[in-house]
């Protein structure tokens, strides 16, 4: 087992205050958005072996199926997910991540052009597809997938002017075609055509008598304020207004819209950093990448709880890169085999616990915030202590 160090990320959104709370830090008064436990090339965890610390990218690569296992060699030929703790402190762009196919041949595209992987206007940056699940820590909130047609159709209809073309597409014979082209109008708004919107989205956000038409004209009023004159505070109609509490976590599949908000929490997603931005941000917009990847057939979400009382809950999602499990300790009489094999990443995300692999009996002691690889090669691992403990693994 190697104790890890994460990649930081500072975006602006970041919170200035929580993950260093959260890691047992004093804040250094700039935003930590994001930290990165995982292997993926633009921003490898360092980990600590034995010979000294390097990346844990390289790391794996040195012996491969010693820190993979043959099995995870075999099928993915690297780490297949990335494991994050994510801090926003504002909301994050309106993004979506693309499927498999369409990864690969945007990626070899702008690599036989030439474009550099650091280019601001390059849309692809490795072959792999992004699902990922967020876990909350938190009280979590973000914009979850489409809304279905009617409740969009409902929302626009209490506003005049800029968005009747987006309404009139929106017909019922159009189907799911008719959300793809109330996004491509709105798409084109300009930015007064923006703020005439967020103005009447203010109004109604007090004096609508509808608690969800209140909840989502104050999502575009509270993202305008944060984003003035981007068109993605208008796209938000489009989206559900999803709320996790701590204990709770959504999945997102290939094709699906969102946009973090606020909150504190654990994501977990493939191995990739594709993201194809539909608004509120001062990054690149390609919006033909961004169309094609959306899935428009797909309309709204689902919360999955961890039941009162296990010990262990695994969330797996229908993808074949990765697994989260949650062990609350306190519910353990002893020491507690945790689920799964291969390469695992383990974070304790609140009190201490002892990690303990097949045929070690000192193991490694963590405590909140601390994070550890555990090789495919060190076989079963066993926890104990007073807390909670994280593990992404390929199920």
């Amino acid at each position: 087992m190697y104790r890890l160090t994460g990649s930081r990320r500072s975006y602006d959104w970041g919170s200035t205050t929580s993950m260093f709370e959260f890691l047992g830090r004093d804040p250094d008064g700039a935003p930590f958005a994001e930290l990165w436990l995982g292997a993926h090339p633009t921003g490898p965890a360092t980990a600590h072996t034995s010979a000294g610390a390097a990346g844990l990218d390289e790391v794996i690569e040195a012996d491969s199926i010693r820190h993979l296992g043959p099995k995870v060699q075999a099928e993915f030929g690297r780490l297949p997910y990335l494991l994050k703790l994510l801090a926003p402190a504002r909301p994050l762009s309106m993004q979506v991540h693309p499927s498999p196919e369409m990864a690969q041949a945007g990626f070899h595209d702008e690599e036989s052009r030439g474009v550099p992987l650091t280019d601001p206007t390059r849309s692809f940056k490795d072959e792999y597809h992004k699902p990922e699940m967020v876990y909350a820590l938190s009280r979590f909130e973000g914009l979850v997938g489409f809304r279905p047609t009617d409740q969009v159709h409902s929302l626009l209809s209490r506003l005049d002017g800029p968005v009747t073309a987006a309404l009139h597409a929106l017909s019922p014979a159009a189907a799911d075609a008719g959300l793809q082209n109330a996004l491509r109008q709105l798409l084109q708004l300009s930015a007064a055509d923006v703020d005439h919107i967020v103005a009447a989205c203010r109004q109604l956000a007090v004096t609508s008598s509808d608690p969800e038409e209140r909840s989502a004209y104050g999502t575009v009023d509270e993202l305008a304020r944060f984003y003035p004159g981007d068109v993605g505070a208008v796209v938000s109609l489009l989206l559900n207004r999803v709320v996790l509490e701590p204990g709770q976590l959504v999945f997102l599949g290939d094709g699906i819209p969102h946009a973090y908000l606020s909150g504190f929490g654990l994501e977990l997603m493939a191995n990739s950093d594709n993201v194809l931005r539909l608004g509120l941000t001062s990054k690149h917009l390609d919006s033909n990448a961004m169309l094609e990847a959306l899935d428009f057939t797909s309309s709204g979400y689902e919360v999955e709880s961890a039941p009162n009382g296990a010990i262990t809950h695994v969330f797996s999602p229908p993808v074949p890169e990765f697994a989260l499990s949650i062990s609350h300790l306190e519910h353990a009489d002893g020491p507690h085999t945790l689920p799964g094999d291969g390469p695992r990443l383990l974070t304790c995300v609140e009190g201490t616990i002892q990690a303990t692999t097949d045929g070690e009996s000192l193991g490694l002691r963590l405590n909140r915030g601390e994070s550890i690889f555990v090789p495919a090669a060190d076989g079963p691992l066993t926890v104990r202590g007073s807390g909670t403990v994280a593990q992404a693994f390929v199920p």
